[in-house]
């Protein structure tokens, strides 16, 4: 059985972001902090996304971008959360 203290401390460690699959190597790009509530995007203005294992460049618009919920911890060490720009 879970506590409710560890359900409160994993969803507390998880933060939201928004990320891109890179279409020719599909390595996960992240690309902006979201909101917590927030479930999808409806922006329409293009991301010029550079992927970080191939360099590929690739364009996406705001609404295709996914929101996925990973590790804080995870996240601080590979892009530092707090260098993320926010997707309001």
């Amino acid at each position: 059985m879970i506590s409710t203290s560890n359900v409160t401390k994993t969803r507390e460690d998880n933060i939201s972001v928004a990320c891109a699959d890179c279409p020719k190597c599909g390595k996960e790009n992240v690309v902006a902090r979201v909101a917590s509530a927030r479930s999808g995007l409806n922006g329409t203005a293009e991301r010029e996304i550079t992927c970080k294992q191939c360099h590929t460049l690739f364009k996406l618009p705001e609404h295709a971008l996914l929101i996925r919920r990973h590790p804080r911890e995870h996240m601080d060490a590979e892009y530092g959360v707090s260098a993320l720009s926010w997707i309001e």
